[in-house]
C-alpha cells in the first residue's frame, strides 16, 4: 500500500524534480508534489497548504537551498528539509548542516533518499508528542493553580451563601407575609441558588466540582436546554436541532452538561453579530486508536456526540489553540471573563469525555462534545420524594465557626428548632468549651477549616476526653482541597456549605437519634 506524501520541491530543473519523484514513486509513495523555483514561489506555497517534506537543491540561478532553509525557518513550520543537490564541496554541506538542514543528499546517490526522509518524518512525529504532551502539562498546571485559587474562592463564596440561604429559608417559615414580601424574598433565594451554580461552574473547569450523574438520553437533555437557547441566542440568530434516531444514553450530571451547551451557545450568538444559525446535532461515533493517534484527544471507545456549530466569523489557528485557557479572551475588556470555554473543557474532561474544535476565519465553528455512551442502559423508575419538615429538639449542641455570620444564621436556625446552642469561634475554643460543658453536649457541630486548632485537631482532642462524642462537620472548601491538607479522614460525618436550613435540621436530627 501506497504512502501519501506531500511533497514541496525547491528545483530550477524540471527534469531534476521528475527524477526525484520517480524515486519516491518507486519506493513506494503517493505523492501531492508541487515545484517552486523563487523566494515568492516557496512563500505562497507554504501559505497554501501544509507540506510532510521539503526538498531543494542547494545552487539555483535565482534562489539558494540556504535561503530556501531561511524561509522554512522563519515560517516557524516544524517541516523536515533535506538538500539533494549535485557534487558539491564537503564545505557546503556542513555549511547547510549547521544552518538546520536535516540532511544533504547527492544527486547521484538517490538510494539514500528514503530512509532519510522515512527518519525524518518519524522524527517529526516524535516531536509532535513531545509538544502535546508539554501542552497538556502546561495545561495542567494552569488549571492546578486556578483550581486552587477556585477553592479558596469557593469556601468564602459559600459561606456568604449560607447566610443569605439561611435567612430565607427562616423568613419563609413566617406565617404571616405579604405577598410583596413572599415574592421579595423568592428573587433572592433564586439569585442565591444561581450564585451556588457559578460557584459550582468554578470549581467545574478546575475538575474539583463532585458530579451527580444520572443515565442521561444526549437527545432529551438538548430538548431541555432548547427553550432557554432561544431566549439567549436572540432573535437574528436561527436556532436549528437535529436528532440521532436512536436514544444515546450517556452518565452525565445534567445540570454541568446544560451549562456546557449554555456557554457554547452563549460564545457562538457572539460569533454572530448580524445574526446567522446555530446548529445542535446529537450523533453516535466510534473512536479507533487512529483518531486518537492524529487528534491527540480520547480514548477508543463508543461515543454520543454533541456537535454545536454556528455560522459566525470562526477562529484562526492561534486562538483556536488557546480556546479552552482559563482567562483566555477574544472579547474587548468588561464583556468576557476567559472562564467559560475553561469551564466546558473541565466538565467535559470529568465526565471522562473529550471537545474537538474545528473553525476556520470567516467559516464558522464547531464544537463536538464527546462522552462516553452506556453499554448498558440503567433501568431506573422516576420516585417522587416529598421530604417532611425536619424535627426539633432540646438538646444541647456546641457550633465552632469562624465566620460571625455562618455561626449567627446556625444558631439562629437551630435555636428556632428548640435546641440549646453554645456557640465558639475557633477550635481551641471548642476544645475549652467542651472541657467544661462535654457532659451535656450531645453533639459538636464544626467548620473543619479554622484558626488556632483545625475542625480535625479539635475533633482529636474532644474525642480524646470523650471517644463516643459526636461530632458533625461543615465546609465551604472542596472535598478535594480538605484532602490536600488532610483534614478528611474515612468515615467522618460532612455537610458542604451552603447548607440550608432543613437540610442541616434533618442531619443534625438524624445524628443525633443514631
Amino acid at each position: 500500500m501506497s504512502t501519501p506524501l506531500r511533497l514541496l520541491i525547491i528545483e530550477d530543473s524540471e527534469d531534476d524534480a521528475l527524477l526525484l519523484e520517480r524515486e519516491l514513486t518507486k519506493n513506494g509513495y503517493d505523492l501531492d508534489s508541487e515545484r517552486v523555483d523563487t523566494p515568492e514561489a516557496m512563500k505562497s506555497a507554504l501559505a497554501a497548504k501544509t507540506w510532510d517534506l521539503v526538498i531543494s537543491d542547494f545552487v539555483m540561478p535565482h534562489f539558494s537551498g540556504l535561503n530556501a532553509l531561511r524561509i522554512l525557518q522563519e515560517s516557524r513550520r516544524d517541516i523536515p528539509f533535506i538538500i539533494v543537490s549535485g557534487k558539491v564541496g564537503e564545505e557546503s554541506a556542513v555549511e547547510a548542516m549547521r544552518a538546520g538542514a536535516n540532511d544533504y543528499i547527492i544527486k547521484g546517490n538517490l538510494a539514500r533518499l528514503t530512509p532519510a526522509i522515512e527518519r525524518e518524518i518519524r522524527d517529526v512525529e516524535d516531536r509532535s508528542k513531545c509538544r502535546r504532551a508539554e501542552e497538556q502539562l502546561r495545561q495542567s498546571q494552569k488549571m492546578e493553580v486556578v483550581g486552587e485559587l477556585a477553592g479558596g474562592v469557593a469556601h468564602d463564596f459559600n459561606n456568604v451563601l449560607t447566610v443569605i440561604m439561611g435567612y430565607c429559608d427562616l423568613l419563609k417559615m413566617k406565617p404571616i407575609l405579604d405577598d410583596s414580601v413572599k415574592g421579595a424574598i423568592e428573587h433572592i433565594s433564586s439569585a442565591a441558588e444561581k450564585a451556588l451554580q457559578l460557584t459550582r461552574s468554578l470549581l467545574a473547569f478546575s475538575r474539583k466540582q463532585v458530579l451527580d450523574t444520572k443515565p442521561v438520553s444526549l437527545n432529551d437533555l438538548v430538548r431541555h436546554v432548547e427553550k432557554f437557547l432561544v431566549r439567549i441566542i436572540g432573535e437574528d440568530v436561527h436556532l436549528k436541532s437535529i436528532y440521532h434516531d436512536v436514544n444515546l444514553r450517556v452518565m452525565a450530571d445534567t445540570g454541568l452538561m446544560e451549562q456546557v451547551l449554555m456557554n457554547l451557545a452563549t460564545n457562538a450568538r457572539d460569533a454572530m453579530p448580524v445574526g446567522g444559525t446555530l446548529t445542535i446535532e446529537t450523533f453516535f461515533q466510534e473512536i479507533d486508536e487512529s483518531f486518537v493517534y492524529s487528534h491527540g484527544l480520547g480514548n477508543p471507545g463508543r461515543y454520543g456526540v454533541i456537535c454545536v456549530s454556528d455560522t459566525g466569523v470562526g477562529m484562526d489557528e492561534e486562538t483556536k489553540n488557546r480556546i479552552f485557557e482559563p482567562f483566555f479572551t477574544t472579547k474587548e475588556v468588561g464583556k468576557g471573563t476567559g472562564l467559560g470555554m475553561a469551564i466546558v473543557h473541565g466538565i467535559v474532561n470529568q465526565h471522562n469525555g473529550f471537545v474537538y474544535v474545528y473553525s476556520e476565519p470567516g467559516k464558522g465553528t464547531a464544537f463536538k462534545i464527546y462522552i462516553p455512551l452506556l453499554e448498558i442502559e440503567v433501568a431506573s423508575e422516576k420516585v417522587d420524594i416529598v421530604l417532611e419538615q425536619p424535627q426539633g429538639g432540646t438538646e444541647a449542641i456546641l457550633v465552632a465557626e469562624d465566620d460571625d455570620s455562618v455561626r449567627k444564621v446556625v444558631e439562629t436556625i437551630l435555636t428556632q428548632f428548640g435546641y440549646e446552642v453554645i456557640c465558639v469561634f475557633d477550635g481551641q475554643e471548642a476544645v475549652d468549651t467542651f472541657k467544661v460543658n462535654g457532659s451535656k453536649i450531645k453533639l459538636i457541630l464544626m467548620d473543619l477549616i479554622m484558626p488556632h486548632k483545625s475542625g480535625m485537631e479539635a475533633c482529636k482532642e474532644i474525642r480524646h476526653l470523650q471517644p463516643e462524642a459526636r461530632v458533625l462537620f461543615t465546609s465551604g472548601y472542596t472535598a478535594d482541597f480538605i484532602r490536600n491538607r488532610g483534614e478528611l479522614e474515612t468515615g467522618v460525618d460532612l455537610i458542604m456549605k451552603p447548607v440550608k436550613p432543613f437540610e442541616l435540621l434533618r442531619k443534625v436530627r438524624e445524628m443525633l437519634d443514631r
